[in-house]
């Protein structure tokens, strides 16, 4: 009998850790290849080096590989992974002042797709999270990042950050209203009267979903 071969890109995030617990190690490949880009991104506003960056999330999935059988699909894989990533950052960078770089704060890491004909909302992201970064805190700001650009929910993020949901969302409220003046003011000096969508969303949205 023919056994047809499994089509991996099918699979969701929580069978292939399943399968890879199991021994099957394309799938714990395929887990690399869907979280690498995005957990490069969240470790890049940490280190300031795409090299470091990567040394970093090449360590996590090791570890990750290593402490596989400690999975629980209770948890979503995805959340599992950002934890182990984020420890191993704050680990590494315990000491050091961190500092984030603009490149990291582009369109495509906050998840706010830009129309090709509007030339400055390009620069808008990158102001809008270099902003948030240089007066949040390093909580608040991951807390941020990863509502917003990673589209968790508070318990999600809560695990990630090992906080309560309570804390999150208090984080998430704080952080919106330290900016809310401060976004408020980038909007007025650089787009004039107009509200701009992105800064209003950034500042407001979901606020009732909280």
């Amino acid at each position: 009998m023919t056994v047809e071969p499994v089509q991996l890109d099918r699979l969701s995030d929580e069978e292939l850790a399943r399968r890879a617990q199991r021994g099957a190690m394309a799938c714990f490949e395929e887990l690399v290849r869907r979280f690498q880009s995005p957990l490069l991104r969240l470790v890049l506003r940490k280190t300031g080096s795409h090299t470091e960056a990567e040394d970093v999330v090449q360590d996590a999935f090791v570890r990750a590989f290593e402490h596989l059988d400690q999975y629980s699909d209770r948890w979503p894989f995805r959340t599992w992974i950002f934890t182990i990533v984020h420890r191993q950052a704050i680990s590494r960078h315990r000491s050091a002042r961190i500092t984030a770089p603009a490149e990291a704060m582009d369109n495509t890491a906050c998840g706010r797709p830009t129309p090709a004909d509007h030339a400055g909302e390009h620069d808008q992201q990158q102001r809008l999270w270099s902003i948030a970064r240089s007066v949040l805190t390093e909580e608040q700001f991951a807390a941020l990042w990863l509502y917003y650009g990673e589209d968790m929910a508070a318990p999600q993020i809560a695990k990630v950050l090992d906080r309560s949901w309570v804390s999150v969302k208090t984080m998430l409220h704080r952080a919106r209203k330290s900016l809310m003046p401060l976004l408020a003011g980038l909007a007025k000096d650089h787009f004039g009267a107009v509200p701009v969508k992105g800064i209003a969303e950034f500042a407001c949205e979901k606020e009732g979903a909280q």
